[in-house]
């Protein structure tokens, strides 16, 4: 059985009541954020193309932003690019300039 969850899970497991859970699970790891540009790029354009998009949507720059923004969290990265878009949406465009994906990480902080 695999049980995926946040970090403070294992926090949680390691008090009494949860021992013999605890004492069961054999490999645990933790993901550590894409802090290197080229693979967080590779990263975000991966999951942009798995979710049909099949243009550009984020310049370099963009893309930078959104990696110091997120601090390389993917969970951060796709919250900040789930608002620009939504905010992209009504104006009509079809990529995230970045003037607009600052603004929604300033809605995100």
């Amino acid at each position: 059985m695999w049980l995926a969850a946040h970090p403070n899970l294992a926090t949680t497991l390691e008090r009494a009541p949860y021992a013999a859970l605890y004492g069961r699970i054999q490999a645990r790891v933790q993901l550590k954020p894409v802090i290197e540009r080229e693979r967080f790029a590779q990263l975000i354009t991966h999951a942009l193309k798995s979710a049909g998009c099949t243009h550009t949507l984020l310049a370099d720059s963009g893309l930078e932003l959104l990696r110091q923004a997120s601090r390389g969290l993917p969970r951060h990265a796709g919250r900040i690019l789930r608002t620009a878009m939504q905010l992209a949406v009504p104006r009509g465009l079809n990529h995230l300039p970045d003037e607009l994906l600052q603004q929604a990480i300033e809605e995100f902080r």
